[in-house]
């Protein structure tokens, strides 16, 4: 993964899949769909072509901005979320070392986003 991804101890992973079909390269502005399901539009404006067929992407929330990593790619690209599954469960990328256990089972907002959405989704389909 990039090197500036790996020193943010305040990151975490939100998906590690891989690209759906035939990835093209980076292009600003494109959706990308993963095989979790989830669909992530590039909003770096970059135009970085790179052929491969269904390459490992990894997608990464640092504060309230989210970065999507391809393997074969030299950088990762800011991405946000289009179209996520019902549930997104993040995974602290470094876990701090000096930090209450509290702290770090807190549920990350995208999760919690993801959660409030599926209980909605439930909710209709019980009503």
């Amino acid at each position: 993964m990039g090197a500036a991804i790996m020193h943010v101890s305040n990151s975490y992973i939100v998906s590690m899949s891989h690209v759906e079909g035939q990835f093209n390269g980076y292009i600003g502005g494109k959706d990308y769909r993963l095989g979790d399901g989830s669909v992530w539009r590039i909003i770096t404006p970059i135009y970085a072509i790179r052929k491969k067929l269904c390459p490992q992407a990894t997608v990464i929330r640092r504060g309230h901005r989210h970065f999507m990593f391809v393997r074969g790619m030299e950088r990762d690209v800011e991405v946000e979320a289009v179209c996520l599954p019902r549930c997104i469960l993040e995974t602290p990328l470094k876990r701090p070392e000096k930090q209450e256990l509290q702290e770090q089972f807190a549920i990350p907002h995208l999760t919690q986003r993801a959660l409030a959405g599926w209980k909605e989704c439930v909710a209709q389909q019980d009503g």
